[in-house]
Formats: C-alpha cells, structure tokens, sequence
C-alpha cells in the first residue's frame, strides 16, 4: 500500500496592501517576495493583501480582509500553513493582524508579527487601558516578534513589558543596484532628492525652510521631492520662502521611477520625526548617495552621523541647515 502524499505547505505572510501599494511595507514584501522566488526556498511564501489595491480606499478592506481570513481558515484547518507572517503596522493594522493571529494560534500554527509601523508609539501613548490590554494580548499571543532595529526591540521590551526572547531585530534590506559611487561634483549644480510621503511626519516643511537659509540659498542645487501627500500645501509653502523655481514635485513614483532618481541625484535628505527603518535611506545609501537624516526609529542602527551618513537632531535650530551645507559641500560643491 502506497503511503499518502505528502501535503504541500506554505509560509502564509500578510501585508496591508500586499505589494502594489505605496510604503515601506509593500516595498521590502515586495522585494522578500522577489527573493524567496529567485533563491528557490522552501516552504514557498504566499502573500495575502488584507486591505485592498489602494490604501486610501477605505471602501475595499472589509472584503480583502475578509477573503484573508477565509484563506487563512481554511488553508490552517487543511495544514498548508507552516508559518503564519503578519506585517503589522498600526492603528487598524493591529485589529486586522490580531484577528489573522488569533486564528493561526488556535489552529496551532506558528505566527510572527513583523512591526513595520512609524506611529505604534503615538498610537500606544493614545491608547485607553483597554486598547493597550488588547494591543499587549495581540503580541503576547505571536511566537515572535520581528522588529525594525535596536529602538524598535527595547521600546516592546521596556515600555510594553514584553520577554526579550520573543523580540529579534531583522533589518529591512533593498536589492544591490550594482551601481558604483558616483564621481564628486566640481563647481556643479547639486541635486537633493527627498523620497517619502509629503507630509509633516517625514519633515518636508522643516527641509523646505532649512534650504530657504541664506547660506544654503546661496549654493547651487536643486530638490526633488518624490512622493505622494500634502503636494499643494508644500508647493506653496516653498513659493512663500522664494525656492519655488528651485523646488520639483513629481507625486508618487514607482520603484524603477526611484531607482533613476537615486542614479541622478547627489545628495539624499530624510529629515523625519517618526519611522520604523525607511526603504529609501537603504536605498539611497545603496546607490553610494550621502544621507542627512534624522536620528529617529532604527535610522541610528544603519546611520552613525559623521561616519555613514549625517544624522542632525536640531533640525529646525540652524545646526541642519549648516549640516546640509557640509553635507552638500561632501557631493562637490564649494562653499
């Protein structure tokens, strides 16, 4: 008598938008998902999208979401799922991935929740005793818990009284460009390229009035900002301080449209309050670009001021303006 086929299992992950959404979450799932493919490993990754093609419709989650949970059902109840993946980042995120969690568990299949998201702490210091009891029972109940850096993994341990066991630091990662370091300038226009969402959080408003100092505005450059958000608002604010002419919106690109822009530019500039660990600062620094940033989130584990980049704490004070103009004086231009 023949024994019975051995059952097919898969690594089930789930993202907020699965791959074709804008962010950092779909961009490094989406590059975990090219590379599982490419290096042949097994179980194969399937990934589920629990909000639907657009972020900013709201209208689609409920059916998205709930075909994940009718996937994940099943396919637990057959034993396809050897590991259950959520990508987890805030606010409704939570709910959705407790939910997907709290089936994996009772159908004995191990989980990992991978916290990508910028705003958990402002979400946590918003929070009544009961969403913090329910939000501590959504991570007490996964196997472990992926994080973003060394921020990310003290924050759950020290703030949130999570066993230190359960939480592992996994950078996230970007593809080699294969590109070599770009040549430095001499006595040539300088073009800054900011990538993100255009928005308070990443500190556009802040890099807009740092560029509009004297001493910067006497330098010869450019900015490009790539990204999606508050483009109007931004676009005014940089024809109110006289830069306007020297200021670009392209709106949301896609990552090949980004890649180009990295060839193209000499400097990448990132002055956010709140992240996780932002794809274009690895990417920048992949394409040999020199990054100013803030020291917020796990930038500090990828970006030690002064040696990989240039982390400014002050950037509304002066120090990041003068810490722009060094920087920009590193990608060729004299003073």
């Amino acid at each position: 008598m023949r024994p019975a086929p051995k059952r097919r299992r898969f690594i089930y992950g789930a993202t907020c938008g699965g791959i074709v959404v804008q962010g950092g979450m779909a961009t490094m799932a989406r590059y975990m998902v090219d590379e599982w493919k490419r290096a042949g490993r097994q179980p194969e990754l399937v990934l589920l999208n629990t909000y639907g093609p657009s972020l900013s419709n709201i209208a689609t989650m409920p059916f998205y979401f709930g075909a994940a949970v009718a996937t994940v059902t099943a396919n637990g109840i057959l034993g396809r799922i050897s590991v259950l993946h959520l990508h987890m980042a805030e606010y409704g995120s939570v709910l959705r991935k407790g939910i997907l969690g709290y089936i994996g568990k009772t159908l004995n299949i191990p989980v990992v929740i991978h916290m990508h998201g910028a705003k958990f702490g402002q979400m946590w210091d918003a929070a009544s005793p009961g969403r913090r009891k329910a939000i501590l029972g959504v991570l007490r109940r996964a196997d472990a818990i992926v994080v973003l850096g060394q921020f990310w993994k003290q924050y759950l341990i020290n703030d949130l009284g999570l066993p230190p066991e359960k939480v592992h630091v996994v950078a996230n990662g970007v593809p080699d460009p294969g590109v070599a370091p770009k040549p430095l300038k001499q006595n040539a226009k300088v073009s800054i390229l900011f990538a993100g969402q255009v928005g308070q959080r990443k500190g556009v408003g802040d890099l807009l009035q740092a560029l509009a100092k004297p001493a910067v505005r006497a330098l010869d450059w450019e900015l490009v900002i790539a990204g999606s958000g508050e483009i109007e608002a931004h676009t005014k604010l940089a024809q109110e301080l006289g830069i306007g002419d020297r200021v670009r919106f392209l709106g949301w690109v896609d990552l090949q449209k980004v890649s180009e822009l990295m060839r193209l530019a000499d400097i990448f500039v990132l002055p956010s309050y709140l992240e996780g660990l932002p794809m274009a600062i690895l990417e920048a620094m992949a394409n040999g670009l020199p990054v100013v940033t803030t020291p917020v989130g796990a930038i500090p584990d990828m970006i030690t001021d002064g040696e990989t980049g240039v982390a400014c704490s002050g950037w509304k004070c002066g120090r990041a303006e003068r810490r722009i103009f060094a920087a920009t004086c590193v990608a060729g231009v004299a003073s």
